[in-house]
């Protein structure tokens, strides 16, 4: 049951306080060209076989382009990353100039010095709100092992740094 007087402001001030790790979901049109969006609202979703989630906005322009490549990659942002995915949270063209980032397996934009890549093949879309909820089965996955590597995290309407144990 849900309480009909929950506001769209109260909900997002709740979900502040869930601190999220940050990532730029990347993915290709079927001419190659690269899409990206800053998410937070990516999970796993299974072991076996390895999946993940990425919850994407019916309005984002990355959405088109993953429904119809049929992957997708989330770049695990370090901490360093920040302005990157300050860069890829507007809308708009231009996102991928200047940065550094090749296709990977998948053929989905893997970004150079992220902390992890996940690359995933679409197994199902299910529809969730004002979102589509992008099931993804793992590909490949390429894990920077730099021992100063943070992570990027959200919480509370700001960015944070935690120091990798």
């Amino acid at each position: 049951m849900s309480d009909s007087s929950l506001t769209s402001e109260q909900f997002r001030r709740a979900c502040g306080q869930w601190a999220t790790g940050v990532s730029i979901v990347t993915t290709v049109d079927k001419a190659g060209k690269p899409y990206g969006l800053t998410m937070n609202a990516v999970t796993s979703l299974s072991l076996n076989p390895p999946m993940f989630i990425a919850c994407v906005d019916n309005n984002s322009d990355t959405l088109g382009p993953m429904r119809e490549s049929q992957v997708y990659c989330i770049n695990v942002l370090t901490s360093a990353q920040q302005d990157l995915s300050n860069r890829f949270a507007k809308k708009g063209d231009g996102k991928f100039d200047g940065v550094d980032f090749a296709p990977g397996v998948t053929g989905a934009p893997v970004l150079g010095g992220a902390l992890l890549a996940i690359e995933c093949a679409v197994t199902a879309v299910l529809p969730g709100g004002d979102h589509q909820i992008m099931c993804g089965e793992v590909r490949h996955i390429v894990s920077n092992d730099a021992p100063d590597a943070a992570p990027l995290l959200y919480f509370g309407g700001r960015y944070a740094a935690v120091a990798k144990p």
